[in-house]
Formats: C-alpha cells, sequence, structure tokens
C-alpha cells in the first residue's frame, strides 16, 4: 500500500483511546500482527489484564480515524531479595497503519507514553521488546542483552524410574493452573515478573503456551512440587525447554532430565537440547560439568528504560538479566 505523502500532520489528534474506541484499536492490531480479536482484546479484559487503567492505550487519529497505538502493559516486577514490587510499563502494540507510516507518529506515541509514566508517579521502570532498537534507544530505552537458547551437546540422559505425565495445555483442570501458579509464585528467582492474580495467569500463561503447541509435565512427590515445559520458542521451529519451576537444585536437574528425554522420544531429536534459559540453582560451569558441552544465544531485542528508580537498583535489575539470574520467559510476554 502507497504511503500518504500528503498528510497534514498538524490536523493530527493525539489522546487516549476511550473505552468506546477500543474495538477499532483491536481492529488495528489484527491485520498489523496477524493475531486473531480474542487476542488483541486481552488487553482490555478484567480477567486478562485486571491492572489496566484509562489512558493506558494510547493513540493518533487523522480524519477521525485511528491509524497508529502504543499500548501500556502494567507489569509488576518481584525482588526476591527485598520483597519488594516495581512497576514496570511493558511497551507493545505499538502500530501503525501501513499508509500513514514514516511520519513520527509512533515517536510521538513513545513521547507520550514516556511523559505518562514519569507523571503517574507509578511506574518504576519500563521494558519492551523489539527488533528495531534504533527506534526506541533515542528515547532512552537501551538493550539489555540475555542468554537464551541453551544448546546442550548432553553427554547422557539418565532413564529416571519416574512415572510423570506429559499433557496438552488443552487438558489442564483448573486446579492444575492453581497448582502452577502456586509453584511459580513460590520459587521466584532474583527478579520475576508477577503473574498475579490467579486469572491473568491463566489467561495470559495459557495462551502463550498454547501458541507454542507447549507440553507441561506437573511433578508431585510428598512435599516436593515443581513443573516443566516443553514447546516451541517464539518465532522458531524447534523444539526447547520452555520453563521449568524447581525448589531446589535437585529437583531442577530431575525436571530438565525428563523434559530432555521426552524431547528424544517424543520429537526425535538426538543431538541436542535446547533450554530456553539458564538454569536457577547451576553455574554455567556446573550445568556444562552436569550435561555436556553448551553454546548460549543472546536475545538482543529486549530494552529497557529507567523512569523513577534509584541508579544502582535498575543498574542491578539489567545485570541480573543480563548474567541469566533473572529471565523473561516465554509466559512472561506482554
Amino acid at each position: 500500500m502507497n504511503s500518504v505523502s500528503n498528510i497534514d500532520i498538524s490536523s493530527i489528534i493525539y489522546r487516549y483511546v476511550e473505552k468506546h474506541e477500543q474495538q477499532e484499536a483491536i481492529d488495528l492490531w489484527c491485520p498489523i500482527f496477524k493475531t486473531n480479536p480474542d487476542m488483541e482484546k486481552s488487553y482490555f479484559s478484567l480477567d486478562a489484564s485486571p491492572n489496566y487503567e484509562k489512558g493506558d492505550t494510547l493513540g493518533a487519529w487523522y480524519n477521525d480515524k485511528l491509524i497508529s497505538t502504543l499500548h501500556i502493559r502494567r507489569l509488576t516486577l518481584f525482588s526476591n531479595e527485598n520483597n519488594k514490587k516495581y512497576l514496570c510499563g511493558g511497551i507493545t502494540n505499538v502500530a501503525t497503519r501501513e499508509e500513514y507510516r514514516n511520519h513520527g507518529l509512533s515517536r510521538h506515541l513513545l513521547q507520550m507514553a514516556i511523559e505518562k509514566m514519569e507523571k503517574s508517579n507509578q511506574f518504576d521502570l519500563s521494558m519492551l521488546g523489539t527488533g528495531r532498537p534504533n527506534h526506541y534507544s533515542v528515547f532512552g530505552w537501551e538493550q539489555v542483552p540475555q542468554p537464551i537458547k541453551i544448546i546442550i551437546e548432553w553427554k547422557t540422559i539418565s532413564l529416571l524410574n519416574i512415572d510423570v505425565v506429559w499433557r496438552p495445555i488443552s487438558d489442564l483442570s483448573s486446579k492444575d493452573y492453581e497448582l502452577l501458579h502456586k509453584i511459580h509464585s513460590n520459587n521466584p528467582r532474583i527478579y520475576q515478573i508477577v503473574r498475579t492474580p490467579f486469572t491473568l495467569f491463566q489467561h495470559w500463561v495459557k495462551m502463550r503456551w498454547e501458541s507454542n503447541s507447549a507440553i507441561v509435565c506437573l511433578y508431585k512427590h510428598e512435599e516436593e512440587q515443581g513443573y516443566v515445559v516443553i514447546g516451541k520458542s517464539d518465532n522458531e521451529a524447534d523444539i526447547c525447554v520452555l520453563e521449568w519451576q524447581a525448589p531446589n537444585r535437585n529437583l531442577e536437574q530431575k525436571l530438565l532430565s525428563l523434559a530432555a528425554a521426552e524431547i528424544r522420544q517424543r520429537y526425535g531429536s538426538e543431538k541436542v537440547i535446547s533450554l530456553f534459559a539458564l538454569p536457577k540453582y547451576m553455574t554455567i560451569e556446573e550445568l556444562s560439568e552436569w550435561s555436556g558441552p553448551l553454546q548460549i544465544g543472546i536475545n538482543q531485542e529486549i530494552m529497557m528504560r529507567n523512569i523513577r528508580l534509584p541508579k544502582e537498583i535498575y543498574e542491578e535489575i539489567k545485570i541480573n538479566y543480563s548474567n541469566g539470574s533473572t529471565v523473561f520467559w516465554s509466559g512472561d510476554y506482554f
């Protein structure tokens, strides 16, 4: 589609998207992101987005037509060290109709988003994922490279004498999701995106895992509980260990071994096993010694911006994401 070259920039109106205009935003997002309406409606749904507030979706109008948007998703980042919660503005759905691009619309909305987060005295930092870092770096977002897709030449996979069941996401009951939510909440890393209330967890994590064609193993033995998820990582065709949560090193190793064995048996992968992230209880050296030679990929798409955090806390958050101590899981993605 050809760009509208004679657009009158002075006639563009920038403001919040009102409740009665939310469907117009959804209609803009679906063809651009190639998503279905149910997914995009989640940004406004009380169950899926209970923290949504009026004004969290910004828009640009031209001749009474919504032509560009930006959505701020309210995410809570929990610190396991000081038990504090930080409000993170997740920048998403930055979208402009094709014929109106290259007129600076999204840049104007980004500036509006910064002003909104700063003036609200609520937001502590902001985060986004993009393949176009230069578009955001001019406004203060900075790349925070993170280890991702750990490819392991697994030496041996011990056949654990454990009776476990792998189930597709569609087979999980409400009680299963409650247990998954409990395990996730009880075993945080140094920093962790909070998946509460339960309705938020059940909606977003279920939707993300379903899109990853994931299967889940819920491990319960006496007082020990954990889970591990296998599926396709975002934009990747290869199967990997998408996510796992465990209270200790022993169970973490057990879950990863179960996942590796299942991948080889179910998907016929004989040479390497991929982990979405680094383990919680093992250093890189310990992981290599335990499992075999490995390669670590780097995710360059995550960017962060400080809003009002003390510099030392903001830098600590970045460091923990960069060294893999904190993970932005596929199920956290907004």
